[in-house]
């Protein structure tokens, strides 16, 4: 192995993520799993026991017996004399790339416990913005599935009602009531036609949103439209920052922590500048001026991260950088959540009542022609 020839793996490189790659898909952790796994390994290395033996004692924690024998294979693996990160590498287990490498770096530099305990806090962070963003988007959510439920219920069961009504009347309707209950008689009629057209539609946009050229095109509508309020880019530059910081605190070079913290990214714009700022570094350039270069980072993560090649502390203030980005990133879900839940209340609200005031603008006209 490369440690019995004095070498110090910090990296993973393209050859262990392809050997890796079919076996880990076998079985998953989520996160909430993950973070409870290697908060459990860290307090237990610290108190002194062997990691095949915290590895035993963690797997004994889990819930769900398919996660306990995933575990148990792993401490198996440590037990016939390989290392925590090549046990894990070689599992069913699919772990981010960042999470094997930060550990082989622990292991590598004899930390290992105080390592995992930076990992879960970068979980624990990383898990605390995915839960707050999920959080958020519950209620507008819910408010347009029922307004949607609603009308379609007017559609379909309620103008039809009407528009018996409207037929023994010679009165002559609105152009808004004939135009209702002109929809509201299609949806009745062909409801399968549009149901097959919307998920027609759907999948379409996937299979778009899944070629290189539809992913590229939706990922820098995100990041440059004004409607998002730049929350995907902060949310982005946050977590590789994170991950970046954390991995050089644990003496990974920058050059390997950019490869292994590009896992982190699910923006493939953002994903083409990493690579880029990692090709500048490669080539003798700054961290600082790689990243500006990137174009993709906010200005202050690249201010900060000058400050931290001037004074030594680079890994501190990119972790710094992070959290403000966090911060702001909270600020920013607040403000689009405070304009678009007000919005589709408005507009759903118009629509709705343009449905019902068709109908009784309808009515009004039948009764006036009575009398």
């Amino acid at each position: 192995m490369g440690q019995a020839r004095g070498l110090t793996p910090v990296a993973l490189d393209a050859a262990d993520e392809t050997r890796a790659g079919p076996v880990a898909r076998a079985g998953t952790l989520r996160i909430g799993q993950l973070l409870s796994l290697t908060r459990s390994l860290a307090a237990l290395l610290k108190a002194g026991l062997t990691v095949d033996r915290a590895l035993a004692i963690s797997a004994n924690l889990q819930r769900d017996a398919r996660s306990r024998q995933l575990l148990a294979d792993v401490g198996r693996s440590v037990r016939g004399g390989r290392s925590l990160a090549e046990a894990l590498m070689e599992s069913r287990l699919l772990l981010p790339a960042s999470y094997i490498g930060l550990i082989r770096a622990g292991e590598a530099g004899g930390s290992l416990a105080p390592t995992l305990s930076r990992l879960a806090d970068l979980l624990q962070r990383q898990h605390e913005v995915r839960e707050r963003i999920h959080s958020a988007l519950i209620y507008p959510a819910l408010l347009a599935l029922v307004v949607l439920l609603t009308i379609v219920l007017l559609l379909t069961f309620v103008l039809p009602r009407f528009e018996a009504l409207f037929a023994e009347s010679d009165a002559p309707l609105p152009w808004s009531t004939r135009a209702v209950l002109a929809a509201g008689g299609f949806v009745s009629s062909y409801w399968w036609l549009l149901g097959l057209l919307l998920a027609a539609a759907v999948f379409g946009a996937i299979a778009y949103v899944r070629t290189r050229r539809g992913r590229e095109r939706v990922d820098a509508w995100l990041l440059r439209s004004r409607l998002t309020l730049g929350l995907p880019a902060a949310i982005e530059s946050a977590r590789v920052l994170r991950t970046l910081g954390t991995l050089l605190a644990n003496g990974v070079q920058i050059g390997s922590a950019m490869r292994i913290a590009r896992a982190t990214l699910t923006n493939t714009v953002m994903q083409n500048g990493l690579d880029e700022a990692s090709r500048r570094i490669k080539a003798g350039a700054s961290t600082s001026v790689a990243l500006q270069a990137s174009a993709v980072f906010p200005a202050h993560a690249v201010h900060l991260a000058r400050v931290g090649e001037e004074t030594g502390r680079l890994e501190e203030l990119l972790i710094e950088a992070a959290g403000i980005l966090e911060s702001e990133s909270s600020v920013r879900l607040e403000r689009l959540l405070a304009l678009a839940v007000p919005g589709l209340t408005i507009v759903m609200g118009l629509l709705i009542a343009g449905l019902v005031g068709s109908v009784l603008i309808g009515l009004l006209s039948v009764n006036d022609l009575a009398f």
